[in-house]
């Protein structure tokens, strides 16, 4: 679910600029960094997430993208700050047409720091946005937050955040009846917590899709995996 935590960040940021040239976005000093998937699009956005770890701080990460990015005025500022997600704190600059956003906290098991670097272009605002969870069961009246679509060199992931009004009981028995009714063979399916929370597994081939359902204003998150061939 990391993924999910700054791709929810980006995914509120309304903010559009004339799209040039790409921005330079360095690493954080003293740091390794490797690519997150081969391609990944966020709510028809595509997007470049790096993963890095570092011998630095946290607050030394977040002190070395002050320094490299202005700070701009009051109206405009150069970046925007904010800890809303602990353990999580992310700084965030637009320019040029992108969005260049940083997640750091410190590493579980080292000092240091860890995190993710997210480079997207802004959307156009002349286009009309993309169809959310398109081809994606829902119940009536569900309202999808985020569709995240990856793809490596072996397979293709989707996942999706979606609410709606329903309980958890109910949204279930929507999920188990439409794949059972479409030929696929469960795998997992199993209530939690009191009935509070309801996960489910289901698989057709070299297609995997798992569902978690939580309660209280019910929120739906799957995530399909589709293997795909070498050769």
């Amino acid at each position: 679910m990391k993924r999910l935590t700054i791709i929810t960040f980006i995914s509120l940021m309304g903010v559009m600029t004339a799209v040039q040239a790409r921005p330079d976005f360095p690493p954080p000093p003293d740091s390794t960094v490797s690519k997150v998937g081969d391609s990944i699009v966020l709510n028809g956005i595509a997007m470049d997430i790096r993963l890095f770890g570092s011998r630095k701080s946290p607050g030394e990460v977040l002190a070395f993208y002050r320094d490299h990015w202005p700070e701009g005025s009051q109206d405009q500022p150069g970046y925007v700050e904010t800890d809303a997600m602990p353990p999580w704190r992310i700084i965030t600059r637009v320019e040029d047409g992108y969005l260049m956003t940083v997640q750091v906290q410190a590493a579980k098991k080292s000092d240091g720091s860890t995190g993710y670097l997210g480079i997207s272009r802004m959307p156009d605002l002349d286009e009309a946005p993309p169809e959310l969870g398109r081809g994606f069961p829902k119940m009536r009246g569900s309202y999808v937050a985020n569709d995240l679509q990856s793809k490596d060199l072996a397979k293709k992931g989707r996942t999706i955040v979606l609410m709606n009004g329903a309980s958890v009981r109910t949204n279930a028995n929507f999920y188990r009846d439409f794949y059972l009714n479409s030929g696929w063979s469960a795998e997992m399916d199993k209530e939690i917590s009191g009935g509070n929370i309801h996960t489910l597994r289901f698989r057709n081939g070299n297609r995997n899709v798992s569902i978690v359902i939580n309660g209280g204003g019910t929120t739906v998150v799957t995530a399909q995996i589709t293997k795909e061939g070498l050769f």
